[in-house]
């Protein structure tokens, strides 16, 4: 269902700077002024949710690594082991003071070659036999690029490992996703997590995944303390597909992306696993033998190939899994059995690399009981690790480039009382009624605005004090800290009247330590002022008069989303992607060159509004002087615009900053506006999201909309439409708009399809032959119309085009509406 994902969650969603809205004017009160008013009145800092009841400290004040990956313990000894992506590994006294790591081994000085550490483990008789296991890559894409090795360590204090002492245990290929971390479990056998060696995108082309043939996409479970018909290894012989013709017996589970870093309870035996997803979804899986956790046929709970090749055994379900408006590169932990936090006792404790976060769940043995927040931390959370007392630490890969603990947070149970809860007390008004913004609170408008069900927005900004905007030369803002965006969305009570316009919620980002947080105040009923919505978000039922609906009215669903809904597509890791003079961008989504350079009225005078903001003193820097020719983006609703021009606007503001790398579209494709055609991956490329019964299908089949799912999609409601979520009608207008664009594309000569005339086209003569002499012959014409979905879609675009007589269309409609197939 993710092949065309217009905006994930973002049609309609909260604080979609690049949204719907007030197009046109944008108007001010008062003198001109050469220098804009201060804006002073700002109630905006922190949050309103309580902190999270732990935080972290160096665990060792005095110690830091290079870019670490992995921590360790070993029977017997109070040392701690960290070992370093570069291939050295350290170890240290277990003491808080400790003042230095000594080092053990350096495999950057083999002879042979060497890339990569990424895994570290003893043998849990490492007392009496001294040995430790690394896995480690040789080079990349390499068919046994990935190997684990046997090694010895020394007697002596501080220990060190012999070099030649290695022997290969076992390889498998090399790539993007290697996974790597080794476990004793506690029977005594080597568990090894192997990823499917791929670099992110597309996904899983080796189609490993679901495959037992080889050693990839698995979690390994071998025997090292025996040798096995010429291997350096016995497989035990209660593996689950030991038996099984044709696969890998090695294989204790399997359909892993990129298990990073996975542990075993020692108070239950239970194995975690932490498995990084790919566009949606972040898993966390409680591994059982023989267990299928599904990749790449799905993702979590999100399809990823639905037609592929499956294995032996049945799909599971995730034990947990975050949306990427939480996480977005999952690491793996360790539940706690540790003294330190005994409320914490049980408690699965995990993270995320690229947030930061900390969270910790309960498990009973059959179902999660709890999850929850445990930290908010700055660091890049590579890895988990546990002494032998079974407290936690955290590993941070760079930013500090230290071992963390947790400590109970003394704010915990504080909540920030001065956080606005009403619009009126944000600072952002002079009054609320009137929707007046405050001194040195600026309106704007944007170029391009995306479908959210008729609603239509005003735009302000609030640049605090006298803090100004950077600006960058690829159209990139980075906006102060304290700046406020703010989006109100209003919708007409009865269509077309926009004397019925009443405002629905009012959505704020604000700029605090580097991200954007977003809040929603939803409007009373007199229209006087707004009251913060709770963080999980609201649903409204809406009455619209419309002339057009049964009745004269429809009930219209809205949604005022949840907090963590609005960073699906407002997210760090996607926002500070441009970059600005050589650092990352915090410029929110929509608020670019292409989206406000345009002309506005200001004081009954056309003006280009940058220019305008220049004038105020908004930006830091000059514009350059050629900002008037610096590509718009099209109104989608203009169609005075050129075409091409609206379709490459409407898929950029609706689908663009879902489709791109790292974000949450998942099907490869590429929309911003300014990819060239023929390098967005959609004309003429098969679907890998599901065809829905449409032969020959293709993402865009050039001049046939009824061949190309994406205009499929954006037609209907149901299942595999997008948006998936943020809009309940279909933008009639824009899918016309999409599906001339389409039909307008040339025929390539390969396909086989008349030139001349598209498929609507042809259902339209169809449907006005001469041989429909009756109603039974034109239910009969209807029908064969109907018996295919790509015919289904040529029918509802005649219908959308006001070609057919009302007889025949109303028939048309009886004949779709009731056919048994659901795509039809």
């Amino acid at each position: 269902m993710k092949m065309f994902r217009l905006c994930r969650y973002a049609m309609g969603i909260v604080v979609m700077m690049a949204a719907e809205g007030l197009i046109g004017e944008v108007r001010a009160e008062g003198p001109v002024s050469a220098k804009r008013s201060k804006w002073t009145t700002s109630r905006f800092a922190g949050t309103p949710d309580p902190p999270a009841p732990y935080v972290v400290e160096p665990a060792f004040p005095n110690l830091t690594f290079q870019n670490p990956l992995v921590i360790a313990s070993a029977a017997g000894t109070n040392r701690l082991f960290v070992g370093e992506q570069g291939g050295k590994v350290f170890s240290f006294p277990n003491e808080r003071g400790c003042k230095k790591a000594d080092l053990m081994v350096d495999l950057a000085t083999r002879p042979q070659r060497f890339a990569a550490l990424f895994g570290l483990t003893f043998h849990p008789h490492f007392q009496a036999n001294r040995q430790v296991f690394l896995c480690y890559n040789t080079k990349n894409d390499s068919p046994d690029g990935t190997r684990v090795s046997r090694f010895e360590v020394s007697r002596i204090e501080p220990p060190v490992i012999d070099l030649a002492t290695e022997k290969v245990i076992i390889t498998w290929p090399s790539g993007g996703h290697n996974g790597g971390c080794l476990a004793f479990g506690p029977e005594g056998y080597l568990y090894i997590s192997a990823g499917d060696a791929e670099v992110p995108s597309p996904p899983d082309p080796r189609n490993t995944g679901q495959n037992l043939s080889d050693l990839l996409s698995s979690i390994l479970r071998i025997d090292v303390d025996h040798d096995e018909q010429g291997r350096a290894y016995r497989i035990p012989a209660d593996n689950p597909f030991l038996k099984h013709p044709g696969a890998r017996g090695e294989i204790w589970a399997y359909g892993f992306r990129n298990p990073w870093k996975m542990s075993f309870d020692r108070g239950r035996g239970d194995l975690w696993v932490g498995d990084v997803g790919w566009e949606l979804w972040e898993l966390i899986d409680r591994v059982e033998r023989g267990g299928n956790y599904g990749w790449s046929v799905v993702e979590g709970r999100q399809s990823v190939h639905p037609d592929g090749r499956r294995g032996p055994t049945p799909i599971l379900a995730p034990t947990y899994e975050h949306p990427h408006s939480e996480a977005a590169s999952i690491t793996g932990g360790y539940v706690y059995r540790g003294s330190r936090l005994a409320e914490l006792k049980g408690v699965y404790t995990y993270g995320d690399f690229q947030s930061g976060k900390v969270w910790g769940l309960k498990y009973d043995g059959s179902k999660v009981t709890w999850q929850g927040t445990l930290a908010d931390t700055p660091l890049e959370l590579v890895a988990f690790g546990e002494d032998q007392a079974g407290e936690v630490y955290l590993l941070d890969y760079e930013r500090t480039r230290q071992l963390h603990r947790l400590v109970r947070n003394p704010a915990a149970t504080e909540t920030n009382r001065t956080f606005p809860r009403r619009l009126s007390e944000t600072g952002l008004f002079r009054s609320t009624r009137d929707h007046a913004p405050s001194e040195g609170v600026e309106p704007y408008a944007i170029n391009a605005s995306l479908w959210s069900d008729h609603a239509q927005a005003e735009r302000l900004i609030g640049l605090p004090g006298a803090s100004r905007i950077e600006t960058g030369e690829n159209g990139g803002w980075r906006l102060p800290e304290g700046a406020v965006l703010a989006r109100t969305v209003s919708l007409e009570m009865e269509r077309g009247n926009s004397a019925s316009r009443k405002r629905i919620e009012t959505q704020v980002l604000h700029q605090e330590g580097g991200a954007w947080r977003p809040y929603s105040y939803v409007w009373n009923e007199e229209q006087t002022d707004a009251t913060l919505a709770v963080a999980e978000g609201l649903s409204r039922s809406l009455m619209i008069r419309d002339a057009e609906s049964p009745g004269g009215s429809r009930t219209q669903q809205y949604r005022v989303h949840a907090r963590s809904e609005c960073i699906l597509c407002h997210n760090p890791w996607i926002e500070k992607k441009t970059v600005v003079f050589g650092r990352q961008s915090a410029s929110p989504l929509g608020f670019t060159t292409s989206q406000l350079n345009k002309e506005v009225v200001r004081h009954g005078k056309p003006v280009n509004q940058l220019r305008e903001f220049e004038r105020l003193g908004l930006f830091a820097q000059p514009l350059p002087e050629s900002l008037e020719k610096v590509a718009k983006l099209a109104d989608p609703y203009d169609p005075s615009a050129d075409l091409n021009r609206r379709a490459r606007a409407y898929l950029q503001v609706n689908c663009a900053h879902c489709h791109q790398d790292g974000a949450g579209g998942s099907a490869t494709i590429w929309l911003a506006h300014e990819r060239p055609l023929e390098a967005m991956q959609v004309v003429g490329v098969k679907p890998a999201q599901g065809a829905f019964g449409i032969a020959d299908a293709r993402i865009i089949a050039p001049g046939d909309p009824s061949r190309s799912t994406l205009f499929y999609r954006v037609a209907k409601l149901g299942g595999g439409r997008m948006p998936r979520a943020g809009s309940n009608l279909v933008d009639e207008q824009g899918v016309a708009m999409l599906g001339d664009w389409i039909a307008g594309m040339p025929h390539p000569q390969t396909t086989g399809y008349p030139k001349a005339d598209s498929a609507d086209d042809l259902a339209l003569k169809g449907l006005e032959s001469r041989s429909i002499s009756s109603r039974e012959s034109l239910v009969l014409a209807l029908k064969q119309l109907t018996s295919s979905t790509q015919g289904a879609i040529a029918l509802l675009r005649v219908i959308d085009r006001g070609a057919l007589k009302d007889s025949v269309r109303i028939e048309a409609i009886k004949v779709g509406s009731r056919h048994s197939s659901a795509e039809v």
